[in-house]
């Protein structure tokens, strides 16, 4: 007996420790992407108008750091461009990495310049490829030279996370039929009229069509490890309709859970329908 509970136990620690262990991997597009070619040309190789290009980055806990772990861009006149094992250089900030074998050359050195990796979204990057003067080609990380840019890009960071719905409510709004999906991610949202960090609510109103209803998370740094899980709707019945008030209920990556303050839906409604 003795032995079986410290089985169940050991098995509860573990899997307490795994939930608080799990990475969370985070996925930004570059929206107004541009690039240009450089002070180099080689025949033949187009590295205009890149048509899209992500970033992903993953955070162990909301204690460790970000690291980034992929730069994807896509050339519509060339083929593709991955890049990783990102490293920041101490002395400039710019986030550096060396890529085999791209195109023509042996080797390139990409780097990032202008970027914070604390808060990714709405900013604006700046990407540099460079042809490798190196030696050896072996090791990563080391600075272009201006003289030897192969191309430049840059764009605004989008988060673009995968989300899933994790609780929809339908209601009766103004005689019309309103659903309204709760999302599992925070996101920091630049159009949220408060631009922090906000839980997303999808919004499909009969008669006025589908809108995002951002709703503040104020969890500060820590948000990005918090995930809504329910909508919690209540009720006051009064001389002109019903009016209703909604707030959101979440939790931690330790299984702590909270709840926001509780809002009126129709100003969030107002927010996004009106505007």
């Amino acid at each position: 007996m003795i032995f079986r509970d410290t089985v169940k136990a050991v098995a509860v620690s573990v899997a307490l420790v795994a939930f608080g262990a799990q990475a969370k991997t985070f996925q930004y597009e570059l929206q107004d992407l541009s690039s240009s070619q450089g002070h180099i040309v080689y025949p033949g190789l187009d590295l205009h108008e890149a048509s899209s290009a992500t970033l992903t980055i993953d955070q162990a806990d909301r204690n460790s750091s970000p690291v980034i772990t992929s730069l994807e861009i896509n050339f519509p006149y060339a083929s593709n461009l991955s890049v990783k094992n990102f490293k920041q250089d101490s002395s400039s900030g710019n986030f550096q990495a060396s890529v085999n074998n791209v195109w023509v050359y042996r080797q390139l050195n990409i780097e990032m310049h202008g970027f914070d990796i604390q808060n990714p979204n709405d900013q604006m990057i700046n990407i540099d490829g460079y042809v490798s003067e190196a030696d050896n080609f072996i090791g990563g990380g080391q600075s272009g030279n201006s003289e030897n840019t192969l191309f430049h890009a840059f764009g605004r960071l989008v988060d673009v996370t995968p989300s899933k719905v994790v609780d929809v409510e339908w209601l009766t709004v103004n005689d019309d039929r309103l659903k309204l999906s709760l999302r599992n991610n925070v996101t920091s949202a630049s159009d949220s009229g408060f631009g922090g960090n906000a839980f997303v609510i999808d919004s499909l109103w009969f008669g006025e069509g589908e809108e995002t209803l951002y709703f503040e998370a104020p969890f500060g740094d820590e948000a990005k490890f918090i995930e809504p899980y329910k909508l919690a709707v209540s009720k006051i019945s009064g001389p002109i309709g019903d009016e209703y008030f909604i707030k959101i209920l979440a939790k931690d990556e330790n299984g702590n859970e909270f709840e926001t303050v509780e809002l009126p839906l129709q100003d969030l409604l107002s927010t996004a329908y009106d505007n």
